[in-house]
């Protein structure tokens, strides 16, 4: 008989992020965000509709605005 060496291992189960459709809506951001969220970029897990909502803008107008402005408008959202 021939030895067969065992399959190796499923990877281990990967955390969705932004950059790979991992959205989380706004309510559970502010509430319990999942543990994978940076605390500091909350905003950047919401979907481009929920962040138009809840910001007013585009993430590019977001992204020019001056550090405060930003915090600002977290602040209002509850994302801060």
């Amino acid at each position: 008989p021939v030895c067969v060496p065992p399959p190796p291992p499923p990877p281990p189960e990967k955390q969705p992020t932004p950059a790979d459709g991992g959205y989380v809506d706004l309510e559970t951001l502010k509430s319990s965000p999942p543990d994978y969220v940076d605390p500091s970029r909350k905003e950047d897990y919401l979907s481009d509709a929920d962040f138009e909502a809840a910001f007013k803008c585009s993430r590019a107008d977001f992204k020019v605005l001056k550090g405060w402005k930003q915090q600002n408008l977290k602040k209002a959202c509850g994302l801060f």
